[in-house]
């Protein structure tokens, strides 16, 4: 169908222009009095043909990607795959962390050696806002702080990121490392163990901290190296 229009409007610009072309020697062979009425109807008529005859053929003829265009789309899909790389990475570690058969259990003031570290958990705390006048942060729930030191026990140095540690409560329910309100609490002058780099065989003291939704018993879940082949969950109350 599209076909036939395109050919119908070419044919009609085609005709068109004869006609101009005549009317411009004679104008009462086209039925016009003049040439320049003859000028002014089929000029008109006939770029106007051919003009619709090119916006038919530009709206039925498949657009092809220009290079930049093909390089923005590979560039958003391997994106988007790495983020469900990252994701699917960040998802096992976690199952790692809560559903470990082998985990360890311990309890606060208990030194405990997991992989390349001996974590011993000092206290906990709850606030409803940390930090001070220049950065503050305010829990939709209440903060819980956990004074923690770490010993690393390998010959490398470990960097510690939120990943190692996560806190659940007696159902289960899980609860991120807060780095925003970490943030706030360096800001204030706390230290904390976020990005913390262990040095071999020092031992390392910071707060951890978590947005839980009240004061009650959680376990916090620590790991032992970055892929989490071992775990320890503590009781804290």
């Amino acid at each position: 169908m599209a076909n036939f229009v395109i050919l119908l409007l070419l044919f009609g610009s085609f005709m068109t222009f004869i006609a101009f072309t005549v009317g411009m020697f004679s104008p009462k062979t086209v039925k016009c009095q003049t040439r320049g009425k003859a000028a002014l109807i089929y000029l008109s008529a006939s770029v106007g043909c051919f003009f619709w005859a090119c916006a038919v053929i530009s709206m039925t003829t498949p657009k092809s990607d220009s290079i930049d265009e093909i390089d923005e789309q590979y560039a958003i899909v391997a994106a988007e795959m790495a983020d469900a790389a990252a994701k699917d990475e960040e998802y096992m570690r976690s199952q790692q962390i809560t559903k470990s058969a082998k985990e360890i259990e311990s309890s606060i003031g208990k030194p405990i050696k997991v992989g390349h570290f001996i974590y011993t958990v000092q206290n906990i705390s709850f606030r409803k806002s940390v930090g001070d006048e220049i950065l503050e942060e305010t829990a939709d729930g209440i903060y819980m702080l956990v004074n923690l030191s770490i010993k690393n026990v390998s010959e490398e140095t470990r960097t510690l990121d939120g990943s190692f540690f996560a806190v659940t409560d007696k159902k289960g329910i899980k609860y991120e490392f807060s780095t925003d309100a970490a943030t706030a609490l360096e800001m204030s002058g706390r230290k904390t163990l976020f990005l913390k780099d262990c040095q071999p065989n020092i031992t390392t003291k910071g707060v951890l901290i978590f947005e839980v939704p009240q004061k009650s018993e959680y376990y916090l879940h620590l790991i032992g190296s970055f892929w989490g082949e071992q775990s320890v969950r503590i009781l804290l109350r």
